[in-house]
């Protein structure tokens, strides 16, 4: 009798630490996958890296990865097929990859700085470019930069012959003679100028496309609070290096496999803090990411580029800001 009492303590107790192993699994919350973001080598990406590097993203509770992308516009079908989470891009980006999937503008992080159009010594006015060939990445917004360019002298589209090159490539068309002028950005525009290129346009600065930090509206849905805290970081980060900007090189310069001196500080480039934020996503300013997001939508739409009307109010959520 005495075993048999004791064996039904020992089940007993099996059941019980059975039940207990059980109920432990349940309510075990599964290890999140990291928040995979896409960067390139851009001024304004680079406060992903300082985060990142100063254990930002830690301590607020979110893993974070870096994607790097050598050209830019790559970006575009992993972001679409969910192989990356987030991304780094201007506002005609997100609206063509948010026709194919669903996307969510959670903050602005710098005012896009200049987009220029270089050309050779023998292009002396915007005059000179009638009949040339211009380099540029056609069906997105950076066509308003060559737009602007020719309207500014009673020019159009018409006038010129346009061919479609990466903003990376600028130089290497310029050089091959496969165009006369091209249109592209920093750290390109500085390389050209270094080879004996010079910018023809703008004479000023024309902002009309600043960078987002977009999410697949998915990622948003389901992880809120990881995007919460990915902000928090990121404002952070922003604070950080606006204080610290030959640390901001260096540490770029360490992700980029590159010597410090190769990542330069684009003067010209407004890094953009959460007091920015809460102004640029007021819809009572007059110049609003509203106000720019339909201006891009209306020119994607009268060059094709987008086939159809989209609401800015769906796709740019200002709710996740700090």
């Amino acid at each position: 009798m005495y075993k048999n009492s004791l064996l039904k303590v020992v089940l007993l107790i099996t059941i019980l630490i059975s039940l207990a192993g059980c109920t432990a699994s349940q309510t075990e919350k599964p290890k999140r996958t990291p928040l995979r973001i896409e960067y390139t080598q851009w001024w304004g990406d680079y406060t992903l890296l300082v985060a990142k590097e100063k254990g930002l993203f830690e301590k607020y509770g979110v893993e974070v990865e870096p994607v790097f992308y050598d050209i830019f516009s790559k970006t575009y079908p992993d972001l679409a097929s969910g192989q990356i989470d987030g991304a780094l891009i201007a506002v005609g980006d997100s609206i063509n990859i948010n026709r194919t999937a669903p996307m969510k503008v959670v903050a602005v992080y710098d005012n896009g700085g200049n987009d220029a159009v270089l050309v050779g010594s023998d292009i002396n006015s915007i005059q000179d470019l009638r009949g040339k060939t211009i380099g540029l990445q056609i069906g997105s917004q950076y066509e308003l930069t060559v737009v602007k360019m020719l309207q500014s002298v009673n020019m159009s589209m018409e006038d010129v012959t346009i061919v479609s090159i990466n903003p990376e490539d600028a130089l290497q068309a310029l050089e091959s003679g496969q165009v006369q002028a091209a249109s592209t950005w920093e750290p390109y525009s500085s390389e050209a100028l270094s080879s004996g290129y010079k910018i023809i346009y703008p004479q000023e600065q024309l902002y009309l496309f600043p960078d987002l930090i977009v999410f697949d509206a998915s990622i948003v849905e389901k992880r809120p609070e990881d995007v919460r805290a990915f902000l928090k970081a990121w404002f952070e980060a922003v604070d950080y290096r606006l204080k610290n900007q030959e640390e901001t090189r260096a540490i770029a310069a360490k992700y980029l496999g590159l010597n410090i001196e190769e990542v330069q500080s684009d003067d010209n480039l407004k890094i953009l803090n959460l007091y920015d934020n809460k102004a640029l996503f007021n819809l009572q300013e007059a110049i609003s990411i509203y106000t720019i997001t339909n201006i891009t939508k209306d020119y994607m739409i009268s060059i094709g580029a987008l086939a159809q009307q989209i609401d800015p109010q769906t796709l740019l959520d200002p709710s996740y800001l700090p």
